[in-house]
């Protein structure tokens, strides 16, 4: 077996967060290898896989585990400590069924029935605003979705700081690379919420509130694990908080996917025209634009990939957005192709924007078809409900930057609703 190639020094954190969702694909080109080595997070030793096959070994439970590979610090801010994210085994299949429980059809047609009506109550107010920020409007709009979706509630006046304390969780990766930028903050944004939700279990277990049978609070309230133990009050929160922190993330997917109705100008008429188009358009948005980077892992065993020997014990990560760009896997995959889902195999080890593997063992976000279900409804919205202009701005990505996002956040102006009065 050859020795794996290594990108020389003590410690290339500032490197990967200087070149972004490009490291690891320069990594490899640079060193002529599928597979390599790195430093980063405190000269910790990670092995970077890529492609499908580097995701059928990710993913492989017997041979690779999450539990001890997300940072610290990830775990603090983004996740919380006790997870579902950082457990393994028995655990962590257990937990995930109460995940997938969720997603019943009733559930997943609910959400589709609120993205709709929500995006249509809020044009009259876009419609007064002048220049709309698609990026920040998306944050609360969609936290009254994933509130209402889970069967959570708040005062009204609180609701937008529970949606500006959510992005700044989801927007905590970036401090990874420095030791103290935004740590605090995204700590303190965290316990807010997490106090916030705590009661809410607390509350829903004494009776004094009632959430819908079905939602994400009522079930996790009332959950007892394979033991018959009830879940401590606060990782219940903090798995309550799980089941639609991902829904505010999709922000960042919205104002893509309007920055691509803006770009490939089709698109609109098609969303309306074309068989199945919302659902190709939604999927090339979450492959097309940078999302995750990377997520890690370790060895439970010494395993051989393509051509090397790593370790028992080993730290890694598969790349994703590498991955999701791989000229072996898409068709000019820097192209921005809806078209390409329509003969899609729905392969779970080459489309992981939100992670691979099978939905129920593996540690593939539960809510990805919540995801595609929002996309679906709030990209027909601005493509068929409302008309809008976008005005002079900055429009680029910077996939030196992690996370990605719209330099401008994607504004549009002139807001009317679409109405044929002829």
């Amino acid at each position: 077996m050859a020795k794996i190639k290594r990108d020389k020094g003590l410690d290339n954190t500032l490197k990967v967060f200087k070149q972004g969702y490009l490291y690891t694909t320069n990594q490899r080109e640079r060193l002529g290898a599928e597979v390599f080595e790195t430093r980063a997070l405190g000269g910790k030793s990670y092995v970077v896989l890529s492609g499908k096959e580097g995701a059928e070994l990710f993913y492989d439970n017997d041979k690779i585990e999450r539990e001890g590979g997300l940072p610290k610090r990830v775990v603090n801010t983004l996740f919380g400590k006790g997870a579902i994210h950082t457990t393994t085994g028995k655990q962590h299949i257990d937990r995930k069924a109460l995940f997938m429980s969720l997603m019943t059809e009733g559930n997943l047609e609910y959400v589709r029935k609120l993205t709709r009506n929500y995006w249509k109550a809020n044009t009259a107010r876009m419609e007064a605003m002048g220049d709309v920020n698609v990026y920040q409007e998306s944050i609360v709009l969609l936290t009254r979705i994933g509130m209402r979706w889970a069967g959570v509630t708040a005062p009204e006046e609180e609701i937008e700081r529970i949606a500006e304390d959510m992005d700044i969780m989801i927007d905590s990766f970036k401090g990874l690379g420095n030791a103290f930028k935004g740590y605090k903050s995204s700590k303190d944004a965290r316990k807010r919420v997490e106090d916030w939700l705590e009661d809410q279990i607390i509350k829903t277990r004494n009776g004094e509130i009632n959430p819908p049978k079905g939602s994400s609070l009522y079930e996790l309230a009332h959950w007892r694990d394979y033991e018959g133990n009830q879940m401590d009050s606060r990782l219940a929160g903090i798995d309550l908080m799980n089941t639609f922190r991902p829904l505010i993330a999709i922000n960042r997917f919205v104002s893509y996917g309007v920055l691509a109705l803006y770009e490939h100008r089709e698109a609109i008429r098609k969303m309306s025209t074309v068989e199945d188009y919302p659902y190709m358009f939604a999927q090339e948005v979450r492959r097309f634009y940078p999302f995750v980077p990377f997520l890690p892992g370790k060895t439970k065993v010494e395993v051989e990939h393509k051509g090397v020997t790593i370790p028992k014990d080993q730290r890694l990560v598969i790349d994703v957005y590498g991955t999701l760009h791989s000229e072996e896997l898409w068709d000019q995959p820097n192209k921005f192709i809806p078209e390409r889902f329509r003969d899609w195999d729905g392969s779970p080890f080459d489309m992981i924007p939100q992670g691979g593997g099978d939905y129920w063992t593996n540690h593939r976000c539960a809510g990805e078809w919540i995801t595609i279900i929002i996309m679906e409804e709030t990209m027909k919205y601005f493509a068929n409900e409302i008309t809008w202009d976008v005005p002079e701005q900055d429009l680029t990505i910077d996939l030196n930057s992690i996370p990605g996002y719209i330099n401008s956040g994607m504004v549009i102006n002139n807001v009317r609703e679409k109405v044929d009065r002829f």
